[in-house]
């Protein structure tokens, strides 16, 4: 009873601590960028391919086109407009040391959308990403800036809204600033692992403890007591939050582990940059999330995970067991709203239950926090000391030069189950008979289900050179290939009356062109693009009459094709085509 009173005490000393913490940031600041009332479909640091989710995406009734308004007072700074990332986003920078970003947006209102056409003409390039001073666009607290949209790399419409510190760069949470978004829901707990520290945690994988209960309260099967069968272990959780208002399962916000009354870790996920972000690959269970899209969050700081998010003990949250005595081990879970899970269990060290692993005889110890250097006579791979968050047992594997379009060896680098946090770099030696290609030489990594290609560069004599942030099979491919390009919904020398837009579909046999470019009757036209689809909406730069469209696009391997096409318009029958007022 003693040492359960003093874990409480230290409990609500440590949240009233968070607590304060969270108070710094303004409540009532930031309004809702939308007309309509907060819902979530993801919060911030929800667990994402190579990054945590970085902001709030809040849904639009499944609709595009709602009014977007400021969350504050202050000036648009910034304009972004990607094929990926936020599609079209707009970035507000506001007098008391804060950024707001709204993403995947359809549209400007007018005055900025004027101003952003203009530039992508006078640029010759659709997609934009410039900053803009601070008297040009100023706004209000509550003042129309955009339509909400579905572009970028968005499911589905919604509007991606996040909270920057001006000074540091860093994303907040925007739900520690009072957004609005009732909450009296327990995060649940859905998975508690032990892994074996004696090793890496790329040999030893989760370990799942039974548990039961439910609302906030969890014990581990019928009280047992977990027997582990190591004298050195970590533990992680797979936890989900959620929300009033919401059908949908968020990322938990904080996660702390005790043993014996003593914190051992804690994490907050609230405020860290986006080039920090991709530490949620150290952060997580990564084969694990790769094969079944389970996050599995550790609840310990692996050796060369450096995300300030982690308060641990000496021994980065993994706890030594010395003794075969029985320790009571607690977990807390919070959301924002301050909602608390708890599950606490006994364990006991058992050595009868040891199990020893071993490095293959073919693999070579890869130790983070140390810059490596794989050569060999076909592969030279170089990894910087950011490169892996435990030790990897690497293992090099290799398959000669098959026919054509092959124009080396395969070097298989590991496997795609271990990530890799930073750009390596790989090199491979050109079959001599392929030399003749070398123009038109690709490097291509195969990393599970995914395939990346890009442009091999000349390195040594006879050799070429890439950088990824994957492990797989690497490989230098010849493409002589053209790109093609071809009408879509409508036929050349066609004549458009009412029709809305031009659309053109360009694909390649290694993946998306790299470059394309229209021009209309010999001057540049502004298409909008998505994935393989561009799009030009009609509008004054395109009058009634006779048309020439000519249209060049390129792939990575620099390999060019042009078509040319015509088409004749005429004058809306139906008073069609008109601007959004």
């Amino acid at each position: 009873m003693l040492r359960s009173a003093v874990f409480f005490l230290l409990l609500a000393h440590y949240s009233l601590v968070q607590a304060q913490s969270a108070g710094v940031f303004p409540q009532q600041y930031f309004r809702n960028p939308l007309g309509v009332p907060i819902e979530l479909s993801a919060n911030f640091g929800e667990v994402r391919k190579d990054h945590f989710h970085m902001g709030l995406d809040i849904r639009t009734r499944q609709r595009v086109n709602l009014p977007v308004y400021a969350a504050a007072e202050g000036y648009i700074s910034r304009i972004s407009i990607q094929r990926y990332g936020y599609g079209k986003a707009i970035y507000i920078q506001h007098p008391e040391g804060y950024i707001t970003v709204y993403g995947h947006l359809n549209g400007f209102y007018d005055t900025l959308d004027r101003y952003i056409v203009q530039k992508q003409y006078k640029d010759e390039q659709w997609e934009q990403d410039f900053s803009l001073p601070a008297g040009l666009f100023p706004v209000s607290k509550g003042q129309f800036i955009a339509l909400s949209g579905n572009t970028g790399s968005s499911g589905g419409p919604h509007l991606h809204f996040e909270i920057r510190d001006t000074r540091t760069g860093n994303n907040l949470n925007p739900l520690l600033f009072g957004m609005g978004v009732a909450d009296n829901i327990a995060p649940v707990l859905q998975g508690l692992y032990w892994y074996d520290r004696r090793y890496s945690t790329y040999q030893a994988g989760a370990k799942r403890i039974p548990f039961t209960g439910a609302k906030g309260s969890y014990t581990v099967n019928g009280g047992d007591t977990v027997r582990l069968g190591s004298s050195k272990v970590s533990f992680a959780v797979r936890a989900e939050d959620r929300t009033n208002s919401s059908p949908f399962l968020f990322g938990i916000y904080e996660a702390s582990l005790w043993m014996d009354d003593s914190l051992r870790c804690d994490f907050q996920i609230n405020n860290f940059s986006y080039p920090d972000s991709r530490y949620v690959n150290g952060s997580i269970d990564y084969n694990v999330f790769l094969q079944s899209g389970q996050g599995i969050q550790h609840l310990s700081q692996l050796p060369g995970n450096r995300l300030s998010v982690y308060n641990t003990d000496d021994a980065r949250g993994v706890i030594p067991f010395t003794d075969t005595l029985p320790h009571t081990v607690r977990m807390v879970l919070r959301d924002v709203a301050g909602n608390s899970t708890v599950v606490q269990f006994v364990v006991r060290y058992d050595p009868a239950l040891e199990e020893n692993l071993f490095f293959t005889m073919n693999s070579v110890a890869f130790p983070p926090g140390q810059a490596r250097q794989l050569k060999e006579q076909q592969v030279d791979a170089s990894f910087s000391e950011l490169a892996f968050y435990d030790m990897v047992p690497f293992v090099l594997s290799g398959q000669p030069a098959g026919s054509w379009p092959q124009a080396s060896g395969a070097a298989g680098l590991h496997n795609a189950t271990v990530p890799v946090h930073d750009n390596y770099t790989v090199q491979l030696p050109v079959k001599p008979e392929m030399a003749a290609y070398a123009d038109q030489l690709l490097m291509q990594l195969e990393s599970g289900r995914y395939k990346l290609i890009q442009k091999a560069k000349p390195a040594a004599a006879g050799w070429y050179k890439g950088s990824f942030n994957r492990l797989g099979t690497v490989q230098l491919i010849a493409d002589t290939v053209a790109p093609t390009i071809a009408t879509y919904g409508w036929k050349n020398g066609q004549t458009f009356t009412n029709q809305a837009n031009l659309h053109i579909r360009c694909n390649d046999n290694n993946g998306e062109v790299q470059h394309f470019r229209a021009l209309l009757d010999g001057q540049w036209l502004l298409f909008t693009h998505s994935t393989s689809d561009y799009i030009y909406t009609f509008d004054g730069h395109c009058g009634i009459g006779p048309h020439t469209l000519t249209v060049s696009v390129q792939d990575v391997a620099g390999n060019t094709t042009t078509k040319e096409f015509q088409f004749t318009k005429k004058a809306p029958t139906n008073g069609g085509n008109k601007r959004r007022k």
